[in-house]
């Protein structure tokens, strides 16, 4: 039983690494004006990319940092906090669902970064549902 609780946070762990490469990424891509033809560019600059004049990926950053160092607490000082990865996790799917609409069916792009954060989103979801399964995590 206590296997299934490391499997779960590991995955977590895992799915928020890359789901940090990814939005560093698409925030390098954001900040340096190559390849301006792709389509993850074009996804960049369009005005969905923004809440005010913030880029949406700086949000993404901040979240997969909060997961890593919320996991990195659990290791260093042996308290973990998973109503606050839970919460943002929620939060980021509906998100990302939200921003999957707007990719495919309004920009009808298919931007690769963005679709990797997606994913990555749902794997931490489904990692979270298989920890708050386990009876030991209560």
């Amino acid at each position: 039983m206590m296997e299934d609780l490391i499997v779960s946070l590991l995955g977590i762990g895992i799915f928020a690494l890359l789901g940090l490469k990814s939005s560093l990424a698409l925030l390098a891509l954001h900040r340096v004006q190559k390849n301006q033809g792709s389509p993850c560019y074009r996804v960049l600059r369009s005005p969905y990319a923004f809440v005010g004049k913030v880029p949406v990926v700086y949000f993404a950053v901040f979240f997969y940092a909060g997961v890593l160092g919320q996991l990195l607490q659990m290791f260093w000082n042996g308290t973990l906090v998973m109503e606050w990865i839970a919460l943002g996790t929620v939060l980021a799917i509906v998100c990302s669902a939200y921003y999957a609409y707007i990719l495919f069916f309004k920009l009808r792009l298919r931007c690769w970064g963005c679709i990797r954060i997606y994913f990555s989103n749902l794997m931490i979801g489904l990692f979270l549902i298989s920890y708050y399964w386990n009876p030991l995590s209560h």
